[in-house]
Parts: structure tokens; C-alpha cells; sequence
């Protein structure tokens, strides 16, 4: 009887990529304005909200409107359209159930009691971002302090709430930002730069060390290793603003074109990382300890590692150049001429009982695999050799 066996996805790095679905954008939160440009484009928005609503909203209600623009205008399209429903179906829920409340019990201690518990009951059930669900009761106590109004002012509250959200999201389309797909390469960059840095303070630091390390004592190497997580965070971050920026924003169709290329670089990348990190937690135990005389020479590792580190800037890039997608001929070559190195020591170190040479060899063969990553970096998906389908 044959096995049912699911068919494997290609390794294309999609799965980093947000889903932009609806329970995603609700849970938006708001991004920092930090160009002069957002500032004006702000200013300019809350404005236009405040005078739209004064024109057309009877009575002193129009603050609503610039309010809710000013809560809901972000940096991108996509941003922009999340913090809108949430503050648009915050702020019209909020500020028309606590106008009926109002007009029904008027203002005491105990109907703000009331109304604020319930608004904060409802928007702990809803699927929100903090920021959004503070909206509600936010909403609620401004109407508090606006007083008792007539079921025609209530009304224009929730209209001009609708104005405000409908002019933050104009503000951002007008014109629609630029994606800055520069803050991802430079993040990636970074992490490819220290990736290969790591290898070379490994290979600078091992075996160099007059008395052997404490138990309790780290190589300095580790501190840059374990640092690489947080570059790998940051460029994934990166990734997802990028993704998020051109999201319903007409100037991101060149940018959406190379978006899988960059989740995938990102992915194998990241892939390589986890290994690096793997290479440095075995050194860091092995090496420079009294209790243990690893079978690989320090002599000799450090110059593997080396090797490895100037595969990398070959296959990789070298740094300030973009994380290579396109291999050649030369870093083909190099990469097998590691390879066989790496085989050849792993072979003649092999004659001593398998339990003395056993963290060598291991060690050998995960620094073997990060060549054939590094080889493989521009593989297409789906490509065979499939073994690097959990990198």
C-alpha cells in the first residue's frame, strides 16, 4: 500500500511575508513620523479635517473631526487604512453609544462609572490593537466632557468622525508615499556584513587565548554571535514595512515585482545565520577549555574559517555592496574547492577512535553545509538540490 506523501512547497520565503488580511490591519499600530514631510503632510490634514467639519457640522462638535484625522494618518496606505477602521469604528461606536447614554442618564459619577467599564468591557472583546481598543473609552469620556446634546449633535459627532477618517486616509493618497525598499537592502546588508564578520572573529579569536578559558568564561566572539538574531529580526521587521508600504499604494507595483526575491534572500540568509550561530556556540565549548583537546587544531580552524568568511564576501557580496542574487563561475570554484578541504581534514582526522574526533567531525560538517548555503544562495525555488528546504 503506498504512503500518501504531501507534496513539498517550493522554497520561494513567502512564508515570512505578512498576510495582510483583515484581522492583521486591524491590529495596526501607529508608526513614528519622522521626516519633515510627515509632519506637514499632518498638519496640513488635521486642518483641512477642521475645516471641512466646522463648515459643515452645526454647532462647536467639530473637533471630531480633526481628532480622528490626526489619530488615524500614518506612514503608509496600508497602516493607514488599519488604524482607520480602527479608529473610525472606535470612535462612531464609543461616541454614539455613550451620546444615547448621556441624553438618557445625563452626567454623574456613577453613569461615567457605567460607561466607561462597559466601553472597556467591549473593547477588550474586540480584535484591535491596544491603541485601538483605548479608543472606545477615550471616545466615551470626551463625550462626558462635552456634556448633554441633542440627538441632531450626536448625530454629527459620528459624522464627523467619518469626515476625519475619510481625510486621513486622502492625506495619505495624496500623493500616495513612496515605498523605501533602501531601509530593507540596508538592513540586510548588515546582517550579511556581520554574518561573515563573526566567522572572522572566530577565526581571529580561537586557540589564541595563554591559559585556558573558565567554564563560566565566553569567548568575545559569542557577544557578535548572538547579536546576529537581532539583525535577522531587524531586517525581517524591514521586510514586513516594506511589504506593508506598498500594500494598496500605486507607487509599490516596480517594488511588489522584487518583494519574493527579497523574502527569499531574507529567508536563506536567515537560514545561514541559525548555522553561523550553531558553529559558534560548538567553538566557544570546545576551544580554549582545559578539559578538551578537539581533534581540528585551532591552526586549522581558524584558517577554514577564514576560507569561509572569503567565500561569503564572493557569494554574498562584499559590504556596502547589495546581498548578491546571482552567482559566477568564481565563487563556484572556490566553494568547491572548500568543500573538498573541508572533507580532506574531516578524513584525516578520522583515524583516532570515533568518539575522540566526534565534535571535529560534527563541527566540519556544519561549517560543509554553510558552503553549500553560501553556493546555493541564488538556487531558484524549487530547485534541486532540495536540501535546504528547512535553511
Amino acid at each position: 500500500m503506498a504512503s500518501s506523501i504531501p507534496e513539498r512547497k517550493p522554497d520561494d520565503g513567502r512564508e515570512i511575508l505578512p498576510d495582510l488580511r483583515l484581522s492583521d490591519v486591524l491590529q495596526q499600530r501607529p508608526t513614528a513620523f519622522k521626516s519633515p514631510w510627515q509632519v506637514a503632510r499632518i498638519a496640513i490634514a488635521v486642518t483641512i479635517s477642521w475645516l471641512v467639519g466646522s463648515w459643515l457640522s452645526p454647532g462647536g462638535f467639530a473637533i471630531f473631526a480633526p481628532l480622528t484625522t490626526l489619530l488615524v494618518i500614518s506612514a503608509s496606505p496600508w497602516s493607514t487604512f488599519g488604524l482607520s477602521l480602527q479608529r473610525i469604528l472606535g470612535t462612531g461606536v464609543g461616541v454614539l453609544l455613550a451620546s444615547l447614554w448621556v441624553n438618557w442618564v445625563g452626567v454623574s459619577w456613577w453613569s461615567v462609572l457605567i460607561a466607561v467599564s462597559v466601553s472597556l468591557f467591549i473593547a477588550s472583546r474586540l480584535p484591535f490593537s491596544l491603541g485601538g481598543q483605548f479608543q472606545i473609552p477615550a471616545s466615551v469620556l470626551f463625550v462626558f466632557a462635552l456634556g448633554v446634546g441633542s440627538w441632531q449633535q450626536d448625530l454629527w459627532r459620528v459624522i464627523d468622525v467619518a469626515i476625519g477618517g475619510a481625510i486621513g486616509v486622502l492625506a495619505v493618497y495624496l500623493p500616495p508615499t513612496k515605498p523605501r525598499p533602501e531601509v530593507f537592502e540596508a538592513a540586510l546588508q548588515s546582517y550579511r556584513d556581520r554574518l561573515l564578520d563573526v566567522l572572522e572573529l572566530i577565526a581571529a579569536e580561537c586557540g589564541t587565548h595563554p591559559r585556558p578559558l573558565g567554564t563560566d568564561v565566553m569567548h568575545d566572539f559569542v557577544a557578535s554571535s548572538r547579536q546576529l538574531r537581532t539583525d535577522a529580526e531587524k531586517a525581517r521587521q524591514a521586510l514586513v514595512g516594506l511589504a506593508e508600504s506598498i500594500a494598496f499604494n500605486p507607487r509599490g507595483r516596480a517594488v511588489r515585482a522584487q518583494l519574493d526575491d527579497d523574502a527569499l534572500r531574507l529567508r536563506r540568509l536567515s537560514g545561514m545565520g541559525m548555522q553561523v550561530r550553531g558553529i559558534a556556540g560548538a567553538i566557544n565549548k570546545q576551544y580554549d577549555r582545559a578539559s578538551i583537546t578537539p581533534a581540528l587544531r585551532p591552526a586549522e580552524l581558524s584558517t577554514l574559517l577564514q576560507q569561509m568568511a572569503d567565500l561569503g564576501r564572493i557569494a554574498l557580496g562584499s559590504p556596502g555592496a547589495p546581498v548578491r542574487t546571482e552567482s559566477v563561475e568564481q565563487d563556484l570554484a572556490a566553494a568547491q574547492i572548500l568543500e573538498d578541504r573541508l572533507r580532506g581534514v574531516a578524513d584525516s582526522i578520522t583515524h583516532s577512535t570515533p568518539g575522540d574526533v566526534l565534535e571535529s567531525v560534527s563541527l566540519l560538517g556544519r561549517m560543509e553545509y554553510v558552503v553549500d548555503q553560501m553556493r546555493g544562495f541564488d538556487r531558484a525555488p524549487g530547485e534541486d538540490p532540495d536540501r535546504f528546504e528547512e535553511d
